[in-house]
């Protein structure tokens, strides 16, 4: 299937939702709940930590008060960056799975039965 295409209308979804609403977004022309597909997440993560990876290794060694520091801001900031891009131009959209009703979602708690007091 085509990147950024509604898998129930067939008509493309702006690159921005690709990138801003992964775990959940309508579509504009039919308004179907959606979701990038982890297959299309897996390569933009990736890319980005590659691209995370080199950033570091270009600028670590450096000297001074933050030779430290920017080294992992500048990896922080190419991360930040590259996945983004790299989903916009291929995320694949995917139904998402419907959520559950109040009545019937898990009750909040520690995993314990509950109390009877």
């Amino acid at each position: 299937m085509a990147a950024r295409i509604c898998p129930h209308c067939m008509k493309p979804v702006p690159a921005r939702c690709a990138a801003a609403f992964t775990d959940g977004l309508d579509c504009p022309h039919c308004h179907t709940h959606l979701e990038v597909s982890s297959a299309s997440r897996m390569p933009a993560a990736f890319l980005g930590l590659l691209a995370g990876w080199v950033a570091w290794r270009l600028t670590s060694g450096a000297g001074g008060i933050l030779g430290d520091v920017l080294p992992e801001l500048y990896a922080v900031l190419a991360f930040g960056i590259i996945s983004p891009l790299v989903l916009m131009f291929t995320a694949d959209f995917r139904l998402a799975p419907a959520a559950l009703p109040v009545s019937q979602a898990p009750e909040a708690g520690h995993g314990h039965a509950p109390s009877h007091h």
